[in-house]
């Protein structure tokens, strides 16, 4: 059994808080990974892809109080961080490949997969093109399985908000009404604040817009009947990016998710504003016998091989 304790956390700075972590590079045929790392090197394996206008830093307020028996990783992403910058490659199906390269380049045959906002569709997106990957799926305020349609009126915000610092200031504050969480005083949490706006004014240009765009052009409402891995659904109870009927949406599509996990008084981005909350969720999660969905997945996988169309995209 994993048991989460939460300690007093005394950090002055962002740049202390960074020391819980370590903060190593892998670079692979299709790009050069940044990537932060907590826990032990046998721990259990937890990866973490972050959304829009983000990076792994997002992850380490969560990360901080996990305990050394997961490890987990988290990846800067295409155009993100510090990982490498590029005008093309941002469709969802090309990020799951970028992501692909990580984790065999990382040498992992199985995780567990977390992805938040907009890389909840590129874990569902990996989750169905490798399946045999992925121990578990856990969709964080995620975008829905239909994907999201982002009109003119938004992209053009988007784009403003590369050269408007205040704008996008605002725009990610908005994302987390909830804050400071509890592991961190007011004076912290907005040093740290401070380093995800900066972080997120750094990203390519291409990346304010293109990962939007992207996500009008990809939907796996029909495929998702393939995903009979278990998934967890966690959304935020106030969330202004995805509301609760998108996330039930995605619910429903999922055969392998049994629940919707709704965090009160929560924003789009539980990882910050309630990151022990979030992290016993998933703890308990991760550690749950599975046993009973293993017939369910020799079922799909049956299906496949017949060719009776499972679902999955490949393997």
């Amino acid at each position: 059994m994993i048991v989460l304790v939460v300690v007093g956390c005394e950090i002055e700075s962002c740049n202390d808080y960074a020391k819980s972590n370590t903060m190593p590079w892998l670079e692979t045929s299709r790009l050069k990974f940044h990537y932060r790392e907590w826990g032990d090197d046998d721990g259990v394996p937890l990866l973490l892809l972050h959304g829009s206008h983000a990076s792994s830093l997002w992850w380490q307020p969560f990360c901080a109080i996990l305990p050394d028996s997961i490890h987990a990783l988290a990846p800067d992403l295409r155009g993100c961080g510090l990982s490498s910058r590029s005008e093309r490659g941002y469709e969802i199906e090309e990020q799951a490949a970028d992501f692909f390269g990580l984790v065999d380049g990382l040498g992992l045959t199985e995780f567990d997969l977390v992805g938040h906002g907009s890389g909840g569709a590129i874990a569902i997106e990996f989750a169905l093109r490798h399946r045999k990957r992925v121990h578990s799926l856990i969709l964080v305020d995620s975008v829905p399985i239909e994907g999201a349609f982002t009109p003119l009126e938004g992209l053009q915000v988007l784009a403003q908000m590369r050269e408007d610092r205040a704008l996008l200031r605002r725009a990610l504050a908005s994302l987390m009404p909830a804050v400071p969480p509890p592991t961190m005083s007011p004076a912290e949490f907005e040093v740290f604040f401070e380093s995800i706006v900066e972080d997120a004014a750094g990203m390519a240009p291409a990346a304010f817009t293109a990962v939007a765009e992207a996500l009008t052009r990809w939907n796996r409402q029909e495929e998702a009947r393939g995903l009979t891995l278990p998934t967890l659904v966690v959304q935020g109870s106030d969330d202004i990016i995805v509301d609760k009927e998108a996330a039930t949406r995605s619910l429903l599509s999922i055969p392998g998710a049994a629940n919707l996990e709704v965090l009160r008084g929560v924003g789009h981005s539980p990882m910050i504003e309630a990151p022990v909350t979030l992290a016993e969720r998933i703890i308990e999660f991760i550690t749950e016998d599975f046993d009973s969905f293993e017939e369910a997945r020799d079922f799909a996988e049956a299906r496949g091989q017949r060719g009776e169309g499972s679902g999955v995209l490949d393997s």
